[in-house]
């Protein structure tokens, strides 16, 4: 299928999760403006050789891992996925703190994102909706401005990990949705991460 595009990038903690159900997640905010979005599928790759041939394979997958690149990753969204700890040390502009603490674990959330189908000249619109993630800081760099501005902006790295969501006992990862118009499809992702 080939996309054109890609938008509204959202992300909420998960509040609950009961094996058998899909989580529930609540207070969610958009992370930043889409620039690019990579998820890798790490599956099995296990044979069993028998008879001087494959007998049996597995090709299950076993992990994703997300790379979302953003036009900023502001430090109240660090904070809210975990990544980093705000803390007030007086008053003003100037008076709060930030810290990357070395024993703190980044929250459990889901993420979600729109991308733009184009197909036999038809706009379509797939809701894409990961169950659960796990960001983490990878690098940061900085570079002078020289007589061209090389634009230099985040990315969020995570690892995701398969739910059972509906009492299967199959690990899933995502789920996805396909919509005529953009708005439906940010609604969607919306509602479920609990954006009023």
């Amino acid at each position: 299928m080939p996309y054109i595009g890609m938008r509204h990038v959202v992300v909420a903690k998960v509040s609950a999760h009961t094996p058998g159900a899909e989580p529930t997640y609540s207070a969610g905010m958009v992370m930043g403006k889409a620039i690019s979005g990579n998820l890798t599928i790490n599956r099995n790759n296990n044979p069993l050789y028998a008879d001087d041939g494959i007998s049996e394979d597995d090709n299950g997958i076993t992990s994703m891992e997300l790379e979302l690149g953003l036009d900023d990753l502001l430090e109240d969204v660090q904070d809210y996925i975990g990544l980093l700890e705000k803390k007030t040390t007086g008053t003003g502009s100037a008076a709060v703190d930030t810290y990357y603490d070395t024993d703190a674990a980044a929250y459990e959330v889901g993420v979600g994102y729109v991308r733009v189908r184009r197909k036999n000249g038809a706009t379509k619109y797939q809701a894409l909706w990961i169950y659960n993630t796990l960001f983490s800081i990878t690098s940061e760099s900085a570079q002078t401005k020289g007589e061209t501005i090389e634009w230099q902006t985040p990315t969020a790295t995570g690892r995701c990990k398969g739910l059972d969501v509906d009492g299967s006992g199959k690990m899933k990862f995502r789920k996805r949705q396909l919509f005529d118009n953009a708005a439906d499809a940010e609604s969607y992702l919306n509602a479920l991460a609990g954006i009023t």
